[in-house]
């Protein structure tokens, strides 16, 4: 019986310090505007869950047809809601914009859309936008549908703990085998 904790404690403490992504198969983020210059996300793990564990979030926004003027490392606010929403606290001026959010550990991703800003009573139409990326959860970056994928070196420690739990299993039933054979001899 004593074994029977002492590996079922062993367990728990490796399958414990998986990360939260690898918990619940990576993420689902999607870049929201009202089409007036507004923007947040809403982030969900792909098992439902909202995201609302401490995620930091930054928007950079450049005009759709280049230019110099742009908005760089702003940070979101998350909301907790149920939907994961995180809002940015400033708006887009009036024109066309590539916006990029970049989340942090435990999402790591990246989402691009580009979102149209309108102003004032004469303006056009505001166009509301929503752009859905999928971020594996062992990716370091997710593809978007304009920007390559790539990867960083920052990966889960999660193998490398069940390892460790497995190896520590196997020597404490070589010690139980050793203690049983000495129990024989004597």
């Amino acid at each position: 019986m004593r074994r029977f904790a002492v590996v079922a404690a062993v367990l728990l403490a490796a399958l414990g310090l998986a990360s939260p992504a690898a918990a619940h198969g990576g993420a689902s983020v999607t870049i929201h505007s009202d089409g007036r210059g507004s923007v947040w996300i809403t982030a969900q793990w792909q098992d439902g869950h909202p995201i609302n564990e401490p995620t930091p979030v930054t928007l950079t926004a450049t005009p759709a047809a280049g230019g110099t003027a742009a908005i760089a490392g702003e940070k979101l606010t998350q909301t907790g809601d149920e939907r994961g929403t995180q809002t940015w606290s400033g708006v887009l001026p009036p024109g066309s914009w590539r916006v990029a959010i970049d989340l942090g550990a435990p999402v790591e991703g990246h989402c691009q859309a580009l979102v149209p800003a309108v102003a004032g009573a004469g303006a056009a139409t505001p166009q509301p936008v929503e752009v859905a990326c999928l971020i594996p959860a062992s990716a370091g970056t997710a593809p978007t549908g304009d920007a390559p994928a790539s990867s960083s070196g920052a990966g889960s420690l999660a193998p490398l703990w069940v390892t460790l739990g497995i190896l520590l299993i196997a020597g404490l039933v070589v010690a139980e085998v050793i203690r049983r054979r000495k129990q024989r001899q004597t």
